[in-house]
């Protein structure tokens, strides 16, 4: 059942119209850009994408355009968390039945689990629910609150969960992330989730990576990648110290990441308009100030992109 994701797997925004409604006619050329700079799979209706923003029909509406939208050989993961456990369990049934590659969840995020058991309770609903795919936990502690090892989950839920495939890994918990990896001698996928420590993660033994800003820079982090396995250590931390560099410039601007990273797609082609309330939007001024800033670090050099005309 496991599958081994490598490469660059992209976290994409869910495209909205200046109504703030699905614009589902953005995803054919956001799928097609995506794999032509270098990403393998698309990781959807996860933080990045707001899927607890949307209404469970308008992420199902969202995962049957990526599905129709696909090149051929790029692979669809479908994140169907959800504070209900009866709506996650729709939502994989859902993902099964358009038959996409993989389903992911993570934990609750307002009543929370509060031991390794309950946490499994929650996963086995889940990926029962659609067994022919692979599940993959979500571990964002960040987001959920819920810290619980996602080694003390893949051991207590290993020969139980039948199609359980591994971890999409979003914390920094290196030591955590090298025990998981280590589990039945590497029988889990578990998918690297901090873009910022992409290196760290591919020198703990990461093959795959799941991430927001490989969306508009994944060259940088495929060139990343490349320096790692051809031992060019010092290229490689030079690359992710550009980065953290980029990262910190969205992070500091005024609104969320994810607002500052949605307003650079229209330079890719596919704008995917404003983020939803409660998150800020983004005025011209901070735009600016951003633009600025990320010229000033090469961004549109190691990005592979244009600076837009004023």
């Amino acid at each position: 059942m496991t599958i081994k994701y490598q490469g660059l797997v992209a976290a994409p925004f869910t495209p909205f119209g200046e109504d703030g409604q699905l614009n589902l006619s953005i995803i054919p050329a956001y799928a097609k850009m995506l794999r032509r700079r270098g990403v393998v799979a698309a990781f959807i209706c996860g933080t990045t994408g707001e899927g607890a923003s949307l209404t469970c029909e308008e992420r199902e509406a969202v995962a049957e355009a990526w599905m129709q939208a696909r090149p051929e050989g790029f692979q669809v993961i479908v994140h169907v968390g959800h504070t209900s456990r009866n709506e996650a369990c729709r939502l994989a049934s859902h993902a099964e039945s358009i038959e996409v590659d993989a389903i992911s969840s993570m934990a609750p995020f307002f009543f929370k689990p509060e031991d390794t058991e309950a946490l499994f309770d929650w996963c086995d609903a889940i990926a029962r629910s659609a067994p022919s795919l692979p599940f993959y936990y979500y571990n964002i502690p960040s987001m959920t609150g819920v810290a619980i090892p996602a080694r003390e989950l893949l051991e207590f839920a290993d020969g139980r969960i039948a199609n359980l495939a591994g971890v999409k890994y979003t914390y920094e918990d290196m030591d955590d992330y090298r025990a998981c990896l280590a589990i039945e001698d590497g029988k889990y996928d578990i998918l690297f989730g901090r873009d910022e420590l992409l290196l760290e993660g591919w020198q703990a033994g990461a093959k795959g990576a799941v991430g927001s800003t490989y969306n508009y820079a994944s060259p940088l982090y495929v060139k990343i990648i490349e320096a790692v396995d051809s031992d060019d250590l010092q290229e490689a931390r030079r690359l992710q110290d550009l980065s953290i560099s980029m990262i910190d410039v969205c992070n500091s601007v005024g609104v969320s990441h994810l607002a500052a990273s949605k307003a650079l797609m229209p330079m890719l082609g596919v704008d995917c308009g404003p983020v939803r309330s409660p998150l800020k939007q983004m005025t011209s001024a901070q735009s600016d100030e951003m633009l600025k800033r990320l010229e000033a670090i090469g961004f549109f050099d190691f990005a592979e992109l244009s600076l837009p005309s004023v």
